[in-house]
Order: structure tokens, then C-alpha cells, then sequence
């Protein structure tokens, strides 16, 4: 804006060029640029919706991954039991904070299992999708690959996971004018059981990516009061409420 306010004292024909290339510049920062070299789960924010065929659940997460290396996630679950919603911070991989998440229990974990599980396969499906990365997608894509023998295996740290073979996965990419990269698939995968070899579930994927670099929505002034938080990786498996003023940096600190 700054800038802008520069430009404007010139005669007409100079103010018309000057607005000309303030809004050619500002488009440009505007627009996500992402080059070759970059991978799928590089995104800084992704938009994750997620239909287990059949099951009666619906997942919409947000993630927004902090330069430092910390991950938030805004949940939205709905299930046949229910409707869950809240936000969890992992901090240094080592610390979960938690808020919303009304009548669930004390340990925060189980809570991040489906999250970041999805999260992960959904960015391998991708790259498994179109193996040079996000920096080829411009127009729209059709994706189309198969798996007749290797099992699809997972593992977070939070939970593992293994989607049986034979699998496939078919979908589209497409890059938006503001330069974030949306996509949908659709993934099968036989259920593995002995007496049903023709069983097959699927998943459901939409989502849309962001790889600028952008400010975290929680400074490190930030306080945790009314958060609940749990060093699970000490050992921990019960959180307790934040309310002595701790903040985000003092948390990072004790790391």
C-alpha cells in the first residue's frame, strides 16, 4: 500500500502506468509459485475432505504447517455417533494442545490418529498420482494408477495403517488462479479379508493446497490458558488444562 501511495503524485499518464504495475506486482506475490523441485507434502496449508464409502463418516481437516515444524489442525469429524470438533497444536513432535473436543477423554492422542494418517496418505496418493510434484500441474489432469501386489502400509507415529492390494487410485489435479493446486480421488483397495477376496472399500478425497509462505495463526505470545496439553512424549497419557498464562514460545522453549 505504501508503494501504492508513492505512485499517485505523478500527472495522469504516469498514475495509469504506476496502478498498472503495482497490480501486476501485487498478482504476482499474490500467486503461489512453486517450482520443480517442490514435493506434495511441502504445502504450508492444506483443505483435506474425506468420505469413507459406506461407513456414514465425514472428515473436513485443516492443516497448517508452522516453518518451525509445528502442525495445526482444525477438525470437523461426523460419524454415525456423532459430530466432533476442535483444534489441536503438535509442538515440536514431542507435545499435543488440544481445545473444543467436547466429552472426549483425557488423552489427546487418539484424537490426532485420523488427522495426520490421512493427511499422509493423501499426499502419497499424490505423489503416487503424479510423481513430479505439484510443479507440474497446471490445467487440469486426469490421474489413473494401480497396485496389484504391494500393500499400501502407513505409519505417523500416531497410528500405522495398511490398505490391502491389489489398489487403485483415480482422480484429477488442477491449479487455481491464485496459484494453490485442488484435487479429487477416489481410492480403492481390497478389505484383505481371508474369506472375502473380492471385498474392496474406498476412500473419498477433495482437497486444495497452499505452498506460500504464510504467518502462523498462533504467535509465540500467544497464550495456551483453556487449552488442554499433554507431553506425550515423555511418556505422558493424560492431559491437564492450561491456566498459569503458558505460552506458545515457553512450550517451544522447554523442548
Amino acid at each position: 500500500m505504501k508503494m501504492l501511495m508513492l505512485f499517485l503524485h505523478g500527472d495522469r499518464g504516469q498514475r495509469s502506468w504506476f496502478l498498472l504495475l503495482v497490480l501486476v506486482m501485487s498478482w504476482q506475490t499474490a500467486v503461489a509459485q512453486v517450482d520443480k523441485n517442490t514435493l506434495w507434502q511441502d504445502a504450508v496449508t492444506t483443505q483435506l475432505d474425506v468420505d469413507f464409502a459406506g461407513t456414514g463418516f465425514h472428515a473436513r481437516w485443516s492443516y497448517h504447517r508452522c516453518h518451525c515444524g509445528d502442525l495445526l489442525v482444525t477438525v470437523e469429524q461426523i460419524a454415525p455417533d456423532g459430530v466432533l470438533t476442535g483444534e489441536m497444536l503438535l509442538v515440536g513432535g514431542q507435545v499435543l494442545l488440544a481445545r473444543g473436543f467436547i466429552g472426549q477423554g483425557a488423552d489427546l492422542t487418539p484424537l490426532m490418529q485420523a488427522p495426520v494418517l490421512m493427511l499422509q496418505l493423501s499426499n502419497a496418493l499424490l505423489s503416487r498420482s503424479q510423481p513430479r510434484g505439484p510443479g507440474v500441474v497446471d490445467s487440469r489432469q486426469e490421474w489413473d494408477a494401480e497396485e496389484p501386489k504391494r500393500d499400501f502400509n502407513l505409519n505417523t507415529g500416531f497410528a500405522s495403517g495398511t490398505f490391502a492390494a491389489p489398489w487403485d487410485v483415480k482422480g484429477s489435479g488442477w491449479k487455481t488462479d491464485t496459484g494453490n493446486r485442488r484435487f479429487e480421488m477416489l481410492f480403492k483397495f481390497s478389505l484383505g479379508i481371508p474369506d472375502q477376496p473380492d471385498g474392496t472399500g474406498s476412500i473419498t478425497f477433495s482437497g486444495d493446497l497452499d505452498f506460500r509462505k504464510q504467518g502462523f495463526p498462533y504467535p509465540e505470545s500467544t497464550s495456551m490458558d483453556g487449552w488442554k496439553i499433554q507431553y506425550f512424549a515423555l511418556g505422558e497419557d493424560e492431559s491437564k488444562l492450561v491456566s498459569d498464562g503458558l505460552t506458545l514460545k515457553s512450550i517451544r522453549e522447554d523442548l
